[in-house]
C-alpha cells in the first residue's frame, strides 16, 4: 500500500470527519480551498513507497497468478504508472501547500513521525486545534502513542486476516508488514 494517505479532517468537534485518501492534493484543490477541512499528509522516502508498493501489489489475489516483478515495479514507479498517479507529483501536491498554507496542510514524513512520535503527536494536536490539556497530558500523549504503535495495530485480530474479504482483493493482513523506514535498501540492491 502506498504511504502517502493524507488524512482530511474538519474542526469543529461536533462535526469532525476524518477522510483519510490516496489521491492527490491536484485532484481535490477545488474542494479543499473552499471548505474549512485541514489536511495531514504523511509521506515516506520514495524507495520504502516503491517497496510498500511492490509488497501490497503482490498481497492482490491477482497476483497469485501473475505476480508482479521487482524490477516492473521499478520501472513502473519511476515512470508514474502506480496507483495513486506520480509518486513526486503526488508528494510535491502536498508539500507545497504545507509551505503556502501551513495551518491548513501538516506535512510530514514517516521517518520523522516514527523517530520522535510524542512531538508529533503533540504537534497534530495543536494543528487540529486540539491541544493536549491538564495535568496529566504527557500521559495522554503517551497512551496514544502506544494505542497507535505499529506493534498494538498489526496485533488486533481483524489486522492479522490473511483471507481475501469477499469485498476487497486482498487481505487485511497486507496492510502491515513492517512499519519501519529503511526496508528497501536490501531489496533494491537486488537489482544491481
Amino acid at each position: 500500500m502506498s504511504e502517502e494517505s493524507p488524512t482530511i479532517l474538519t474542526c469543529d468537534i461536533h462535526t469532525t470527519r476524518i477522510f483519510s485518501t490516496h489521491i492527490p492534493y491536484q485532484l481535490l484543490a477545488k474542494t479543499l480551498d473552499s471548505s474549512e477541512c485541514r489536511i495531514v499528509n504523511v509521506t515516506r522516502n520514495p524507495k520504502d513507497t516503491l517497496t510498500s508498493t511492490w509488497h501490497f501489489m503482490n498481497k492482490w489475489k491477482k497476483a497469485e497468478e501473475e505476480p508482479w516483478p521487482l524490477e516492473v515495479a521499478v520501472e513502473k514507479f519511476c515512470n508514474g504508472i502506480v496507483p495513486c498517479g506520480p509518486y513526486y507529483d503526488h508528494v510535491m501536491g502536498y508539500k507545497k501547500e504545507s509551505l503556502e498554507k501551513p495551518n491548513k496542510v501538516l506535512f510530514i514524513t514517516y521517518v520523522k513521525l516514527m523517530n520522535e512520535p510524542k512531538t508529533h503527536v503533540k504537534k497534530l494536536a495543536e494543528f487540529l486545534g486540539c491541544p493536549f490539556q491538564g495535568e496529566d497530558k504527557e500521559k495522554q500523549v503517551e497512551d496514544i502513542v502506544k494505542s497507535c504503535s505499529f506493534e498494538v495495530l498489526s496485533n488486533h485480530e481483524v489486522n492479522k486476516f490473511e483471507d481475501f474479504p469477499s469485498w476487497f482483493q486482498v487481505p487485511f493482513n497486507s496492510f502491515f508488514r513492517r512499519g519501519v523506514g529503511g526496508g528497501s535498501k536490501k531489496i533494491i540492491s537486488t537489482l544491481r
